[in-house]
């Protein structure tokens, strides 16, 4: 596999292991859903994910993981204001601390969904992103509903 198609793997396996299906990271990255899904079952990236996010540490790296290839993307558009750069530092210390003292699952995705939704809100002319971005965090939220999260 080219180095190019190694980083792309690599960009698909994050997204997924910080929840998202196949079909979206397919349409986020511009790839076939079939060669994400094929990705993930070669890589047992379900039975990981499932592991990951059992765990809150595991939680944390995948938030905080996904969250620095954004911070990335966004510093190499050069769309990344001093303002949105302050938020995005207090939702990784937030995935720290979760990392750190292990703290209720919960407790820190409401806190990182709230601060995410602040920056969202700070963007009034990126609809698309915004509305990505929420059903993001409400497909998070009823996994943690439906895992025992609470």
């Amino acid at each position: 596999m080219n180095g190019n198609a190694q980083e792309l793997r690599e960009k698909a396996r994050a997204r997924f292991m910080a929840g998202l299906e196949t079909a979206a990271i397919a349409a986020e990255l511009g790839i076939k859903a079939q060669r994400v899904a094929s990705w993930a079952a070669a890589g047992s990236w379900a039975a990981r994910r499932r592991a990951w996010w059992s765990d809150p540490r595991g939680a944390a790296a995948a938030l905080r993981q996904l969250l620095g290839q954004r911070v990335e993307e966004l510093i190499s558009l050069g769309e990344l204001s001093p303002q949105d750069a302050d938020h995005l530092a207090k939702i990784a210390a937030a995935c720290s601390r979760l990392e750190r003292e292990g703290y209720d699952l919960k407790a820190a995705a409401v806190e990182v969904g709230e601060r995410l939704a602040a920056l969202a809100g700070e963007q009034p002319d990126n609809e698309q992103e915004r509305a990505w971005l929420g059903g993001l965090l409400e497909k998070l939220f009823a996994r943690l509903e439906n895992e025992g999260g609470a």
